[in-house]
């Protein structure tokens, strides 16, 4: 391995110049041709990419796409954060004229759509995905299929894009330092963390003061706590919500399997096994401290962990292949009673808002943009980051290398299936995320130090407050 200071030069720079160029922006970027938004056809707000070759690409297809239609395009490249707080404040203020015509980003799925459905503020995107429904998988159109509360009544309200999915990473050469092989880590869920633990343990009886077994994150950023915390809720099989949307967490049985799960996940912190500092972990917290050498494992919801290897740096080269068979990708566990802990997949999405100018042109658009080839192209930009949500695209030869242990591994976890997201089921946990009342709650046992189940309670407490505010408004 690296030095410690050499390791994250390379590494944090390798991660950080997407966000870099993020944290530059304090206006929006308009990348087309001289066209202003009051002017051109469409305006089109997208996320800016974590690598270059995602902004080009998409830039790229939009360009294409004018000269066929003879239509233009002003493409705004947003940071995230942006584009969720000016979107909401444009639709709030419904005679805005810069409303976008199609937005896209990775808090639509989690925030944007189920919200903005619920409230009727979306178009119906159903005759833009139902003629080509055959080609996607159940789980993607699964995950856009919104409940509209003034229509009482659901629909396509967004266009599957991509997908991610929860991977574990973890360092397998420094498993190997202490005596353990790959083949060693178990399924077993108690198994699967002791496991961990004693590495924890086993390193620091080795010296290694400044490495820590489990690499959860435990802040109120982003999406990375409330992912790995549902992690554990789904392996104590605790029910939040059911098919029809009635909470179900208040249940006795309910509420003590979440009070089991939440205990669970908070003592890897308090017993010292989580570096301290993962309670101010941002979006790329964890996969910092994992290349970092700070953490022995973690969890993430794309391959941009491995991927960070393969960015062009031809000084390191030689390194980075070494680095890149050093970290190991593996699926979840398995639950607590031994069954099948199924994935959470994020379905990444564009939405067409009601009040921008031309929607339909933006359906064509999308109609365009979701041609199999075109995804390929935009797929391929993300360099294998995220996955395809049409099975037709595997068939590519960009996604068979025999040879690479992280794809070989990403494709099994693709093929299983998956938790359909609490807020599809009922719009309202978007408003808890956006709160961030899951983390918040895994903060009152931390940092505030009340007890599990006080925080239990208190976090059930205002889930239900916002659930029971949603089931009164349209």
């Amino acid at each position: 391995m690296l030095n410690r200071r050499r390791f994250n030069q390379i590494s944090l720079g390798a991660l950080g110049f997407g966000m870099a160029s993020c944290s530059q922006t304090k206006y929006l970027i308009n990348t087309s041709t001289g066209q202003s938004s009051s002017n051109a056809d469409l305006l089109i707000w997208w996320e800016q990419g974590f690598l270059p070759e995602e902004n080009e690409r998409i830039d790229q297809l939009i360009r294409a796409w004018e000269q066929q239609t003879g239509k233009t395009v002003d493409l705004k490249l947003l940071p995230i954060p942006l584009i969720d707080r000016q979107l909401t404040n444009f639709i709030e203020q419904s005679a805005s004229t810069e409303i976008p015509d199609i937005v896209y980003s990775v808090g639509v799925d989690a925030s944007l759509a189920p919200t903005l459905a619920w409230q009727n503020h979306l178009v119906d995107l159903g005759d833009v995905v139902n003629p080509i429904k055959e080609k996607y998988t159940s789980i993607a159109l699964d995950h856009v299929f919104y409940r509209n509360q003034a229509r009482k009544e659901r629909g396509y309200y967004a266009m599957p894009l991509w997908q991610s999915e929860d991977y574990v990473h973890y360092w397998g050469n420094l498993i190997e330092e202490i005596g353990f092989t790959q083949q060693d880590v178990p399924k077993e869920w108690d198994k699967f963390w002791r496991f961990w633990q004693t590495a924890h343990d086993r390193l620091r009886a080795k010296g290694r003061s400044d490495i820590y077994g489990v690499g959860l994150c435990m802040s109120a950023v982003g999406f990375d706590t409330y992912i790995s915390l549902k992690m554990f809720m789904d392996a104590y099989n605790v029910a939040v919500v059911d098919d029809e949307g009635q909470f179900l967490l208040r249940l006795p049985e309910n509420r003590q399997r979440f009070i089991t799960a939440l205990q669970e996940f908070t003592n890897f912190y308090l017993q010292g096994y989580v570096p301290p500092a993962s309670v101010r972990w941002s979006g790329a917290g964890n996969n910092n401290s994992l290349l970092n050498g700070e953490s022995l494992m973690t969890l993430n919801l794309t391959m941009s962990v491995p991927l960070t290897q393969k960015l062009s740096n031809p000084q390191y080269d030689l390194d980075a292949i070494a680095r890149y068979r050093q970290i190991v990708t593996i699926d979840r566990p398995l639950k607590v009673d031994g069954s099948e802990l199924l994935t959470r997949k994020g379905i990444k999405q564009a939405i067409v808002p009601k009040n921008g100018k031309n929607p339909a042109l933006a359906k064509d658009f999308l109609s365009y943009l979701v041609r199999p080839d075109n995804l390929m192209f935009l797929l391929k930009g993300f360099k294998g980051r995220v996955f395809p949500v049409m099975p037709e695209l595997l068939k590519d030869p960009f996604w068979n290398d025999p040879n690479d242990p992280h794809l070989s591994t990403a494709l099994k976890i693709f093929a299983r299936p998956s938790y359909v997201p609490y807020e599809v089921t009922h719009s309202a946990f978007s408003a808890v995320q956006n709160q961030q009342l899951w983390a918040k709650t895994v903060l009152k046992v931390i940092q505030d130090k009340a007890s599990v189940t006080e925080s239990a309670d208190w976090g059930i407490a205002q889930i239900q407050n916002i659930w029971q505010a949603w089931e009164k408004k349209v």
